[in-house]
């Protein structure tokens, strides 16, 4: 374990965050653009509608190629978190986006590179038909910093969403099935603590929440199908961590859900 999961200094990756645009995300998604659109194309369609539509300048004055594109890309990286996303549906409405089969599904390749440019740098947000939406709210990313706050009795479970954390923010090699098995321990380490059971596996706790702190029969079963989906009853075969095709989006639902349980379960001792 790294010295900043065992001293709760891991913090909320900034694309998380709304309304972020770091460096890194921005730059992967002007690449991932640059993959699919031939920059060195003269002309070029997308400067000259750059030029007219979202400049709104004289067509006839309009610089050379090679200029226009540059002042597209120093515009493009020089915008806020709103600017970048407004510049990428202003490039997918005026570009033609080349439809190729995918899981037996037509997608364009343009969108294709700007989602997985989105998903590797942990963005907000997701191209769906043409338009940038909202994967993550504020309210998710408010509830993963106060887990990740978690002190006394409750660091054993802000260690494990740390460690969460940690594993899916790794950009070169994430480690979606432990980051998974992370975000669920971080429950059921907040779950033993509140039910006064040391040790005690997550469905044991959460037995005795029910009866004793009147969790609801309803918020029980569905972390314990959540537990289920994990691990066995010993917590030693993982039957989720079998399935060939885990994504970072799994990995994220598990850690931002599992945060806002963890958090909910404090608020009861």
């Amino acid at each position: 374990m790294r010295f900043s999961e065992r001293h709760g200094l891991v913090k909320t990756p900034e694309a998380l965050r709304p309304e972020a645009m770091p460096d890194e995300l921005r730059n992967t998604l002007w690449n991932a653009i640059g993959s699919i659109i031939d920059l060195g194309r003269d002309p070029n369609p997308l400067t000259e509608c750059y030029w007219r539509d979202h400049l709104k300048k004289p067509v006839d004055s309009r610089p050379p190629t090679p200029t226009a594109w540059h002042m597209f890309k120093a515009d493009f990286l020089a915008a806020d978190y709103a600017g970048v996303y407004d510049r990428v549906e202003f490039i997918l409405d005026h570009i033609d986006d080349m439809w190729v089969p995918i899981h037996g599904k037509r997608v364009g390749k343009l969108t294709k590179a700007i989602n997985w440019a989105l998903e590797r740098e942990l963005a907000a947000y997701r191209l769906v038909n043409g338009l940038i939406v909202p994967v993550t709210s504020q309210q998710e990313v408010d509830a993963l910093d106060e887990a990740l706050s978690l002190t006394g009795p409750f660091s054993g479970a802000q260690t494990h969403i740390a460690s969460a954390l940690t594993h899916l923010s790794n950009r070169q090699h994430p480690d979606l099935r432990n980051s998974i098995k992370e975000s669920i321990s971080a429950v059921e380490a907040a779950a033993s603590v509140v039910a006064g059971k040391p040790g005690a596996t997550l469905g044991a706790a959460l037995a005795t929440l029910e009866k004793e702190r009147k969790l609801h029969g309803s918020l029980k079963a569905a972390f314990s199908a959540l537990y289920g989906y994990t691990s066995d009853a010993n917590g030693i075969r993982h039957a989720l961590m079998d399935e060939p095709d885990l994504t970072a989006a799994d990995a994220k639902f598990f850690l931002l859900t599992c945060s806002s349980f963890v958090n909910y379960l404090k608020s009861l001792s």
